[in-house]
Parts: C-alpha cells; structure tokens; sequence
C-alpha cells in the first residue's frame, strides 16, 4: 500500500479457499490467512527451517503476469506443484483458511507488510521467507500475526463498504 491509501479506502475482497474460482485474472497482491493449530516444523529449501508456533501466520503476495490473482492463487491452494517459491514449502502442509485479495494498481505487498508489522504481536518467524525479490526493506513477507490482530482484520473487512466475493 502507499501512505495515501488505507485497507478501508481500497476494495478488498474477502474469500474461503473453496471460492477460489471466483478470484478475478487480473493483476493485483494478496494475503493468504494460516491457522496453526500444532507445532509445525517446514523445511524451505535453501532458506532453512521453520518452525511455527500455534497461532495465525499470514503471507503477502503479488500477481503480476499471466493469468493474474486467480493463477497464483489457486496454484498456492495445489498441494502438488514444483517447489519454486517460499511459499510452495509451506503450502505444501498448510492450507489458508482465508484470502484477501486486491487489484487496486496502487497496493504492492510491500505496503501491506509495513501495515502489518508494526501492529502489536506482530513478527517475522523466519527472516527473508517470502521476499527474496523485495527491494523496500521487508523483513520477510510472511508473518505471525496476533489472534487480535488477525481478528481485527477480517472484523473490518465485514463491516467495511468493500468488495465481496
């Protein structure tokens, strides 16, 4: 996101992993919403290994070439693919319960990880998970995020005059 826009001045559309069909082949950044139960221990290739803790984690995405949101997202949702990002590993043991998406052409991943850092409970279990193209400095860009915070989240994007899906 840029400093002029906040998550209620952008068209959000929240949805379930089963409504995946309905995600636009547009080019736009998304959030994909982790509820770990147990303790969780994931090798990342190259980058190492992670272990998570019960709670909720979030990974923030872009979609920018063929086939848009719609084409990134469903193939995070494939349990069998080529490993080729960060996130393939996780997705490869975890699924989302939630996606955020958004084609607003101003919201870049970078802006929803600067949103997201500095809220309380927020942290980054894995330094450079998920941001091995980033050029702003991101920590990573896949986060722990408090219960709270994850809550707060989808609480606003219920009430909010956003996109549904």
């Amino acid at each position: 996101m840029t400093d002029e826009l906040s998550p209620t001045s952008i068209p959000i559309t929240h949805i379930t992993p089963e409504k995946a069909s309905t995600i636009p082949r547009t080019p736009g950044t998304y959030l994909l919403l982790f509820r770990v139960t147990t303790a969780t221990h994931i090798n990342i290739g190259r980058l190492g290994h992670l272990r998570l803790t019960p709670g909720v984690y979030v990974y923030v995405g872009s979609a920018r070439g063929p086939g848009g949101l719609s084409a990134r997202i469903r193939r995070h949702l494939r349990r069998e693919k080529r490993l080729h990002w960060h996130i393939d590993y996780i997705t490869q043991q975890l699924s989302p319960t939630a996606i955020l998406f958004t084609t607003h052409p101003h919201v870049t991943e970078c802006g929803w990880v600067h949103t997201l850092l500095p809220l309380p409970g927020t942290e980054t279990p894995l330094p450079g998970l998920g941001n091995s193209d980033c050029r702003a400095g991101c920590p990573a860009h896949f986060l722990r995020i408090s219960e709270h915070v994850a809550q707060n989240l989808l609480n606003l994007l219920a009430t909010a005059p956003n996109e549904r899906a």
